[in-house]
């Protein structure tokens, strides 16, 4: 099953790497999930900042460039290692909004 990383990893958005407000966090009846959408959109932006995801082929890979190029503490890094692994369940692209909705709980 595919997690969020790998949503993270593949999806291009114009031949662009997503950016932190093109993705949003559902559950499977489509209703938003704010904290995590929060969440993820942090790794996004620090991952956009100061990592080379075309060096990164996992979770592990994406945190270690993390703490290694941020001051982020563990505890954060724990808290985008949650997220990141969240399997998914669904995928819905929004074109209008140029948006990328990632389902992560079951309707």
């Amino acid at each position: 099953m595919l997690n969020v990383f790998d949503i993270v990893k593949l999806t291009k958005i114009d031949h662009q790497e997503i950016d932190s407000n093109q993705v949003v966090v559902t559950d499977g009846n489509g209703k938003p999930n704010a904290v995590l959408t929060e969440l993820l959109n942090d790794v996004v932006s620090n991952m956009r900042l100061f990592v080379n995801m075309a060096e990164i082929y996992s979770v592990d890979d994406l945190l270690l460039a993390l703490s290694t190029h941020t001051p982020l503490p563990s505890d954060v890094l724990d808290e985008y290692e949650k997220v990141l692994r969240e399997p998914i369940y669904d995928i819905n692209f929004v074109p209008k909004r140029g948006q990328v909705e990632v389902v992560v709980g079951e309707g």
